[in-house]
């Protein structure tokens, strides 16, 4: 079988959402973080396009989708509902990385009949229970620093002298495209969601993921996330910081998969 991919482009008054799609089978959206782009799932598309159609995105203010309203954060659930209709996706399991969590979940408040599952990776994505401690020092960076190769709190520390070219590549990820506001970080941070809503709409089932070195949402974070859900599962992954998708992509790609058969998704 052939796989080609098909670049697109969905006009949403003066912004240009960029959007590529590859693949055949039952629809996965994935939606990347504050420091990736559609480019961040390299590693995960050509596994699932096999048995799925997989789409992914660039982001507002990300990549080749530049932001010139300064919407940012607060139209990237909008955006996604705006792409499933132009794309006709009745219903997709949605895939969120870090920030990309606040956009699937944002989207799923809003429309949870058209959400078959989704895969909260590394994130709270807006839904915070009193018992979540976050440290200061934890916050995100100004995303327009520039620390060395190498030292982004983006993955687990010892990633790039285990894997230097790797390390060296998600960097090269991150600085290239448009940039998000410097605020970004915080932006994020500040959309939060009512928890009586959460408990009543997002009753679709859930996989909540976190590496097990993540120091900017603490395993202990996303186990939190889960009890306040009413169909989730948590696995940690042990070896990863921030980026599972990227430190340990066979585990994270097998736990994906092994969710979808549970849950009659995959075929």
């Amino acid at each position: 079988m052939e796989y080609r991919i098909t670049p697109g482009r969905l006009e949403i008054g003066k912004f240009s959402l960029y959007y590529e799609r590859v693949g055949a089978g039952p629809p996965i959206v994935f939606l990347h973080g504050l420091g990736g782009n559609h480019l961040s799932w390299w590693q995960q598309v050509p596994y699932f396009m096999r048995s799925f159609e997989c789409v992914t995105v660039d982001q507002r203010s990300f990549g080749l989708s530049p932001d010139p309203e300064g919407l940012f954060n607060r139209a990237h659930a909008s955006d996604l509902g705006a792409l499933l209709d132009h794309l006709k996706i009745e219903t997709a399991v949605l895939i969120g990385q870090s920030m990309g969590g606040w956009t699937i979940v944002g989207y799923a408040l809003e429309h949870p009949e058209r959400v078959a599952a989704m895969v909260m990776a590394d994130t709270p994505g807006g839904i915070f229970t009193p018992d979540m401690k976050f440290e200061r020092s934890a916050a995100p960076m100004p995303v327009d620093a520039t620390p060395p190769i190498g030292s982004l709190p983006t993955y687990a520390a010892d990633y790039f002298i285990r894997r230097p070219e790797l390390a060296f590549l998600y960097d090269e990820i991150r600085i290239h495209g448009a940039r998000p506001p410097a605020d970004a970080g915080a932006r994020i941070f500040a959309q939060r969601h009512d928890l009586a809503a959460v408990r009543e709409r997002l009753t679709m089932p859930i996989l909540c993921m976190v590496g097990e070195q993540d120091t900017l949402i603490k395993p202990e974070i996303v186990r939190s996330l889960a009890s306040a859900l009413p169909d989730a599962r948590v696995r940690t992954v042990p070896g990863s910081g921030h980026s599972i998708y990227f430190e340990n992509p066979d585990v994270f790609n097998q736990l994906v998969r092994d969710f979808m058969l549970d849950i009659g998704y995959a075929r």
